[in-house]
């Protein structure tokens, strides 16, 4: 796949960074993002998506192919699975792998760092057992202005039988980094009533203009 360069300028108003006081966030906790040792160097991305009619240039999340191991992936009751790759295979056709949620398991992404502009993530889901209700649940993680990790719920996805890409869900605390620089985050995937499986994860990343 064809890589080119993104640039993205970063230029926040004043009281998009003041509302990182007002975000609506759970379960605080010291932060983890620092030591997972993210970092805001500038991302490659390419249109991955455009046969789906998205135009925006995406990068691969770490990890987020599942193709060699858990790949700094912090991981409790998920697996990966070597044999069950998304069938579209946007990340190449020797891809193999993909990442299995059984009921009540738990999945981060090592953290990567996002901005302001087109601000949102898509990855491939299927479910593989349980109820008509069952979700994927999906968090974004981030730190505040203390330093402290915060957790905020971006939705989430479920219901489909075959590989599904979901649809663009918005990373809302990238609308809160510090003026000229991007906004450390990682990705909880939390299986609520039912078995998923993921491959594939692609952002919309933050790179220096």
């Amino acid at each position: 796949m064809h890589l080119v360069p993104k640039a993205r300028r970063i230029a926040a108003p004043l009281a998009l960074v003041l509302a990182l006081f007002a975000l609506a966030a759970g379960s605080a906790h010291a932060s983890l993002l620092v030591a997972d040792g993210a970092n805001c160097n500038d991302y490659s991305s390419s249109q991955v998506f455009l046969p789906w009619a998205d135009p925006a240039n995406y990068t691969l999340a770490p990890g987020g192919d599942f193709e060699k191991g858990s790949s700094r992936w912090n991981l409790v009751g998920a697996s990966r699975v070597g044999n069950d790759n998304e069938s579209f295979q946007v990340g190449g056709s020797a891809d193999r792998a993909s990442l299995s949620l059984p009921s009540g398991s738990v999945a981060i992404s090592p953290a990567m760092c996002v901005g302001l502009s087109h601000p949102d993530f898509r990855v491939f889901f299927k479910q593989t057992d349980g109820s008509a209700v069952a979700a994927l649940r999906i968090d974004v993680l981030f730190d505040d202005a203390t330093g402290t990790t915060q957790t905020q719920n971006v939705g989430g996805v479920g219901g489909r039988s075959s590989w599904t890409l979901s649809a663009q869900i918005p990373i809302v605390v990238n609308l809160l980094p510090l003026l000229d620089q991007g906004t450390p985050v990682a990705f909880r995937f939390t299986a609520l009533g039912g078995d998923f499986r993921i491959d594939d994860l692609y952002v919309d990343p933050w790179t220096r203009g």
